[in-house]
């Protein structure tokens, strides 16, 4: 068990959909690096998206048992992209964690509230059109606020504990990128990951109906305190410590964002990215295009 109070070294906190399996893949990949079986662990979480295990409340003594198998010269971090949705995750990471350097990918906010509601869908029983999960869930919208989001982030955390990387330029220079972050965290920035210009965790074609249906159910069921052994044997059953699904195909033709959506979504994040722009110092007009 690790001895140290302040054992977390980084954490990705946001945004969904925005290149944080892959980045955990290239993470994960490098000697002196480790991070959770289970990428996201939502222990700081109790606000999200779809069912989930609401950790928090077991302590920090229950948090360090995800790192209990880390070796004791790596650098310790996870990615739960769900950490900046949730106002209270940063008071709470910053309680028990004020020197974690943070990490966050920021994609077009029309892009990863479409690609988080495609994503969703794959797994279980969503509306069957995107308006109308927006109509039937606003909260997705939430997403994409990433001012709002991160200000409470900025709020505790100096400036130099919070990294930010927009997707759209990150992907372009990937071998650059990582190396970025490598020496950000801390680590040797010359290994070079082999996930350089490959695709991870790509959208593929859904399930059946019923197949999202039972698996909806199930992740309802597995999240109940009741169940939580359960979710924890079928953790532990995994043979590796880490799976990444490798694309080499092209995507699937997926539904299409209907363009009075796009506009009318990119109108509603209009003012909050141009308070992102003053927060970062950055031109973010590749959003707007």
């Amino acid at each position: 068990m690790i001895s140290k109070a302040d054992f977390l070294d980084f954490l990705y906190i946001g945004a969904p959909r925005s290149g944080s399996t892959w980045l955990a893949a290239a993470l994960n990949e490098h000697p002196n690096v480790w991070i959770p079986h289970n990428k996201e662990v939502h222990f700081f979480n109790d606000r999200s998206l779809y069912p989930f295990e609401y950790q928090y409340p077991k302590g920090i003594m229950h948090y360090k048992k995800y790192f209990s198998q880390a070796p004791d010269d790596a650098m310790l971090g996870e990615l739960s992209p769900l950490y900046y949705f949730d106002p209270n995750a940063a008071y709470r990471i910053f309680k028990h964690f004020p020197n974690v350097k943070i990490i966050s990918f920021l994609r077009n906010p029309v892009d990863v509230v479409f690609s988080s509601y495609l994503k969703r869908s794959q797994i279980e029983r969503r509306e069957n059109t995107f308006e109308g999960e927006l109509n039937k869930n606003p909260q997705f919208i939430d997403l994409g606020f990433y001012h709002r989001l991160l200000t409470p982030y900025f709020d505790r955390f100096p400036e130099n504990q919070i990294y930010i990387q927009i997707f759209e330029e990150f992907f372009l220079h990937q071998e650059k990128g990582i190396a970025e972050i490598y020496n950000y965290i801390g680590v040797d920035n010359a290994f070079v990951p082999s996930v350089i210009n490959k695709k991870i965790n790509v959208s593929s074609p859904p399930a059946s109906n019923l197949h999202r249906g039972i698996n909806g159910f199930m992740l309802k069921l597995l999240n109940r305190p009741n169940f939580i052994i359960f979710k924890r044997i079928l953790h532990q059953l995994k043979m590796n410590r880490h799976s990444y699904k490798v694309s080499t195909d092209s995507l699937y033709k997926k539904p299409i964002l209907q363009e009075n959506t796009k506009a009318q979504l990119k109108a509603q994040f209009l003012p909050d990215i141009h308070r992102l722009e003053t927060l970062l110092n950055k031109d973010l007009s590749i959003w707007l295009k």
